[in-house]
């Protein structure tokens, strides 16, 4: 009777993608399951060859990695941990940059699929049922980082629970003596990070009965040059808003808004103090250093490679549309003053 590598399989208790590993890239399996596997293959008598010819599927070793845009600050961070794991793994990453367009992510799903990648890891933009169709016909593992998945194809993602961290922030803020609260949003059409942070900033006030004003929030794409902007525009209005701190749903935002102040010769945070989110290395870079909600950039890259290397190893392994939640913390600095009430 001819023997299949699913034979082998079953008889070291492993699945069929692990013995394709032991024998064509044994450096990607762990020392324990390689013995257990060859000695298998020893003890039946099979020749590699034998069970080569019974493989399917041909595995390129390469990670493919869609994110929004490389210039973005925080997409560094979470590249290292994407990274070190693929490394440690003996796989490579192929990037590529969406640009911010959802016809580029979907070009990216093509290029990446004609690359032959093992697994995908998609970044920051949601996911809806617009991209079913693309996804089934991958025929490899995707796993989400900073997104999830609003369409009806199976995909797992890791991210912080951006409403509440959001509400935290906040929450943080108003503990330390505020009351007057502004807001430098992402877009509300933006349902991962604009929305939901927008949202958990309202919740913190009307926890603490502190009325919500219109006028005390702007808004921006989360880089810079918008919290720059939108911090002019606060200005514009602060004989009326009278604000004492401003939260801004980006690192990079809060600091285009401390420059803004900067600039104007207001001073953070004896005058107004800002808070952001994300816990970037340039918060450490900043005049004053920034206070800000973090979210574990690296963490969230390694967990999002660990799992697609699951799913790369066991076909059974579960995807479905869970959200695993990286939890998030305060990281206290320079630029938040406690307000001491008369």
């Amino acid at each position: 009777m001819k023997i299949t590598i699913r034979d082998v399989a079953n008889a070291a208790n492993v699945s069929p993608a692990t013995v394709s590993r032991v024998i064509n890239t044994p450096e990607l399996v762990g020392e324990e399951t390689k013995v257990k596997v060859q000695e298998t293959i020893d003890k039946l008598g099979f020749s590699p060859n034998a069970i080569a010819r019974g493989l399917s599927v041909q595995k390129t070793n390469t990670i493919g990695l869609i994110v929004p845009g490389i210039s973005d600050f925080f997409f560094n961070e979470l590249y290292v941990g994407i990274e070190e794991v693929a490394r440690k793994n003996n796989m490579k990453v192929l990037l590529f940059d969406s640009q911010h367009s959802e016809y580029r992510v979907q070009e990216g799903l093509t290029f990446l699929k004609q690359h032959q990648v093992d697994g995908i890891i998609f970044t920051s933009r949601p996911i809806t049922s617009d991209y079913d169709a693309i996804l089934s016909r991958l025929d490899v593992p995707v796993v989400l980082a900073l997104t999830q998945s609003y369409g009806t194809y199976p995909l797992k993602s890791f991210r912080v629970d951006d409403y509440k961290a959001a509400y935290d922030a906040v929450s943080y803020l108003i503990s330390r003596g505020h009351q007057r609260i502004g807001m430098i949003s992402g877009p509300t059409t933006d349902i991962i990070a604009g929305k939901t942070r927008l949202t958990g900033y309202k919740a913190a006030l009307q926890q603490s009965s502190i009325p919500i004003s219109d006028e005390a929030i702007e808004y921006g794409e989360f880089r810079f040059e918008d919290g720059y902007r939108a911090m002019a525009r606060l200005l514009e209005k602060q004989s009326t808003n009278k604000l004492t701190a401003v939260f801004a749903a980006s690192d990079e935002m809060a600091i285009g808004a401390m420059r803004c102040l900067h600039d104007k010769g207001i001073r953070v945070p004896d005058d107004i103090s800002v808070m952001g989110f994300d816990d970037l290395r340039i918060c450490q870079m900043s005049t004053p250093t920034l206070t800000t909600v973090a979210q574990p950039l690296k963490q969230i890259g390694e967990f999002a490679v660990s799992h697609l290397l699951k799913c790369m190893e066991d076909e059974s392994t579960s995807i479905d549309n869970s959200i695993h939640y990286v939890s998030h913390h305060i990281v206290e600095r320079e630029s938040v003053r406690i307000i001491v009430p008369d």
